[in-house]
């Protein structure tokens, strides 16, 4: 088997020929998947080390609110320079990231918390597994939406 074959594959092809907007969209989520296994990583580890409460407030907020700040990490910097191809440095720049992250953190945790919440006191839920599981997905899903059109329209706008 030749290099050749790998550069000229159909799939190759394909992803050469599609749209930036695609392009983008596939790097994006390529990233986000990368930054979301930090997320759940360190949202694991820290539900485990935390104890039960921290200050009168349940651990999965604290751990939630860090896990997703690591995940955030990630996200800017790969996007960044791979996604949107941007190799200037701006803190402007930076402060909308962060304003959009922060937002989106505020978001994320209230939507966790909320599932969480939602699966443990309803008792059509109550025989679910994997509750803090299906809380992260839902969370992480609606503020993945919300970061992918910000940072395109408005963070790392051209």
């Amino acid at each position: 088997m030749e290099f050749k074959f790998i550069t000229q594959s159909r799939y190759w092809l394909y992803f050469k020929n599609i749209s930036d907007i695609k392009k983008q969209f596939i790097k994006f989520v390529l990233i986000g998947s990368t930054a979301v296994l930090a997320d759940l990583s360190v949202y694991y580890i820290l539900l485990n080390l935390f104890p039960e409460k921290i200050i009168r407030v349940n651990n999965e907020v604290y751990a939630k609110a860090i896990s997703f700040v690591c995940g955030m990490a990630v996200t800017y910097t790969f996007n960044k320079y791979w996604t949107w191809k941007i190799k200037t440095r701006s803190n402007v720049r930076v402060i909308k990231f962060v304003v959009l992250y922060g937002t989106s953190m505020l978001i994320n945790v209230g939507v966790n918390s909320a599932l969480i919440a939602y699966l443990h006191k309803t008792p059509f839920y109550n025989d679910i597994p994997f509750k803090y599981l299906i809380a992260f997905i839902g969370a992480t899903g609606i503020s993945s939406i919300m970061n992918f059109a910000g940072q395109k329209f408005w963070v790392f706008k051209s």
